[in-house]
């Protein structure tokens, strides 16, 4: 039998930690056998959560979408550890703390309780939980997501809340509806208020960034809105100083939603602007008209800004932003992003 190989992980606050890694085994598959839960969510190389730099060591890397690992990403050393199988020793630098990895799958779930379903446009649905439970503390990082299964199933999805941490339990999601899609074909016909479920989590490193006083810019596309409103929602609750503009894109007028919740976060922070974005819009429509990024592009371009960006949406439109910010000189360092990626993409 080949020899098992020694996988050692280094947190973003140089921490670390090793464990054993069996030839047939993914670096995922491993920890999970001796109990460390690292970050990760689809398990299948299609959602990028679990990525990381190998430093040192040589691998194989399974398949896996190259939305979640592009190219130029897997020629740098970067790796999906859930296809990443080891054929040396190997350290791997990850983008989250220490505190993040988990030792217990107990300590990642807790059930929550269905407190609201509502139509918030014709192809979004707030759905609203509250964690059941004596301790119903949710803690996360604005940003971060969580995976909701289906109950009497083992189908989970990922989901990011809209709100902020907080100790009355409550979660609030903004789920865009998708024909033939196994959640939303459950909130269409299963769900009901009362209803329990499992939440596991919290997952992922998508989050805010410290960078003095540098104005952030938050481009959302769809419900993408839902991190992006939780991180502006954390600066507001803060009281941070840093200027910031929300870049909220639909393609039509019937997809907007949450704009009275936007109107009131923007009049409770001097510090915030909003632009609400219809692609193909109507005489009618009083906000901006065109595409998120064509409106993004206009005001870098006339204003001369260099913010650091966060994004979340479809790749299309994220990888269109990259393209604007190359334009402008704003350098991809300064770009964080959260990624649309189909189910078992």
């Amino acid at each position: 039998m080949a020899s098992k190989h020694q996988v050692t992980i280094i947190t973003q606050d140089n921490e670390s930690l090793s464990f054993e890694c069996r030839p047939d085994e993914d670096v995922i598959t491993a920890a999970v056998r001796q109990d460390i839960y690292l970050m990760s969510s689809c398990r299948e190389g299609g959602c990028a959560t679990c990525k990381g730099l190998c430093t040192e060591g040589d691998y194989i890397l399974g398949k896996c979408s190259s939305q979640a690992l592009p190219y130029e990403e897997e020629e740098a050393g970067e790796v999906l550890l859930c296809r990443c199988y080891p054929t040396t020793d190997i350290e791997v630098e990850v983008p989250y703390v220490y505190e993040r990895i988990s030792f217990s799958p107990e300590g990642l779930a807790f059930d929550a309780e269905v407190i609201e379903l509502s139509n918030i446009s014709i192809n979004v649905v707030k759905f609203q939980l509250r964690r059941t439970g004596d301790d119903k503390t949710v803690k996360f990082d604005s940003g971060q997501f969580f995976d909701l299964e289906i109950p009497g199933t083992d189908i989970t999805r990922s989901y990011s809340p809209a709100n902020i941490a907080n100790k009355e339990g409550d979660l609030e999601f903004l789920i865009r509806i998708v024909d033939g899609g196994k959640f939303s074909t459950y909130l269409k016909e299963s769900v009901s208020v009362g209803q329990r479920l499992s939440v596991r989590g919290p997952s992922g490193v998508f989050g805010l960034k410290e960078n003095g006083f540098t104005p952030r810019y938050f481009v959302a596309g769809g419900t993408g809105l839902a991190p992006i409103l939780s991180m502006v929602r954390r600066m507001k609750e803060w009281e941070e100083p840093q200027k910031c503009i929300i870049y909220f894109g639909v393609n039509t007028e019937t997809e907007i939603f949450y704009l009275n919740e936007l109107d009131q976060l923007a009049a409770e922070m001097p510090t915030l602007k909003l632009r609400n974005c219809v692609w193909k819009y109507s005489d009618d429509w009083q906000y901006e008209k065109g595409s998120v990024v064509d409106i993004l592009r206009r005001d870098l371009q006339e204003t001369g800004a260099k913010p650091d960006l966060y994004l979340c949406g479809p790749p299309g439109m994220v990888d269109a932003t990259f393209s604007v910010c190359a334009e402008i000189g704003i350098p991809k360092e300064r770009i964080y992003l959260e990624k649309f990626l189909p189910s078992g993409s």
